[in-house]
């Protein structure tokens, strides 16, 4: 049964990919319709019997995979303005001077300024052989354009008023004896993980960063989310909570982090040896196979959930994905403290 819910979070994680991609060669046409839709959302899209399924109702069922999308959506509008921005300024600088883009970027390789910008000891003068000019190579003429456009850009107000993104506050579980810190903080981290994942592992240190930060503001809850293609993941988190059984799941969780080799298991045993662990009942818990049920639960709410990677973390809810800086989680943290009464930030 584990091997078909860690299949499932593949498939998962494929269908969310192929939807990526389909939503980019296909210019994200869904993206409008939605808009349309949102009004609706006690709109019936499917009757059972006696029982309608509302379109509010099904989209609560998919709220992560469709963030998502969204968040995809986004990048790639992002960076489409951005596209249509630098194009604009150019073939107005081009209009203002009367000459053609190929003309315009001709003259900004002879800027000193440009040069400046782009980081150039000296201008990028155009080369004459047998009285044909040689015109910049494809390098030079990507640096050239790149730096004029800073500079039109710093002479031009731009301003971009793309909607943001908000993201949805999943129903997590925040149960459990696998936490660190204050259990009653106002903010819980709930983190899905695999200790076989290098970002999970670079995601310790940040996750230590923020407990000096916010101290018992904050709780850490962990969750397991093996990865498919991980073949020493089950075992390591099986050996993490034989760990917990005597009181080390962190100290021996920091431990297989540490000493995480790519494509290569731990020695348990050497592990709890270093840890001081009772060797007898470990060794019985490990061989036992009694945390399989509940490896089983955390891997089944990751699914409900529509997490699709490592690590995922849930701040009050909110989901923040992959390796991130302490920044980016602050972000959420302030957000969600500054909803408690009588809370105030912390200062890096």
């Amino acid at each position: 049964m584990l091997k078909q819910i860690v299949s499932k979070r593949l498939a998962l994680a494929f269908s969310i990919a192929v939807l990526v991609v389909s939503g980019t060669t296909t210019g994200w046409y869904f993206g409008a319709s939605r808009l349309e839709t949102s009004r609706t959302v006690d709109s019936v899209v499917a009757v059972v019997g006696s029982r309608s399924i509302s379109l509010g109702e099904l989209e609560r069922t998919l709220s992560l995979p469709l963030y998502i999308l969204e968040t995809q959506r986004h990048q790639l509008l992002q960076q489409a303005v951005q596209r249509l921005i630098d194009q604009m300024l150019l073939e107005a600088e081009a209009a203002r001077k009367g000459v053609s883009l190929e003309q315009l970027l001709e003259e900004a390789s002879e800027s000193e300024s440009i040069a400046r910008i782009a980081n150039l000891p000296a201008p990028l003068k155009r080369v004459k052989t047998a009285g044909q000019p040689m015109y910049l190579d494809g390098q030079e003429q990507a640096r050239i354009r790149q730096a004029l456009i800073v500079s039109l850009r710093r002479q031009t107000d731009v301003r971009i008023n793309l909607p943001q993104v908000e993201a949805p506050v999943l129903q997590v579980d925040i149960t459990g004896d696998r936490r660190t810190g204050f259990e009653h903080a106002p903010v819980t981290i709930v983190e899905f993980s695999d200790f076989e994942c290098p970002y999970c592992r670079q995601s310790v240190a940040v996750l230590k960063a923020l407990q000096q930060v916010y101290g018992d503001k904050i709780q850490i809850i962990y969750r397991d989310y093996l990865g498919p293609n991980h073949a020493h993941a089950l075992r390591a988190a099986e050996a993490s909570r034989c760990a917990g059984e005597q009181g080390k799941f962190w100290e021996y969780h920091d431990l297989l982090f540490d000493r995480q080799s790519a494509g290569n298991g731990w020695d348990f045993s050497a592990l709890a040896k270093e840890l001081r662990l009772k060797q007898d009942p470990f060794e019985s818990c490990l061989q036992s196979d009694r945390f399989r049920e509940q490896i089983t639960q955390d891997l089944q709410e990751g699914l409900k959930l529509g997490i699709t990677s490592t690590p995922t973390f849930l701040i009050n809810g909110r989901p923040l994905i992959g390796l991130q800086s302490v920044a980016a989680f602050q972000t959420l943290i302030d957000k969600a403290l500054r909803d408690q009464p009588d809370s105030h930030t912390p200062q890096l």
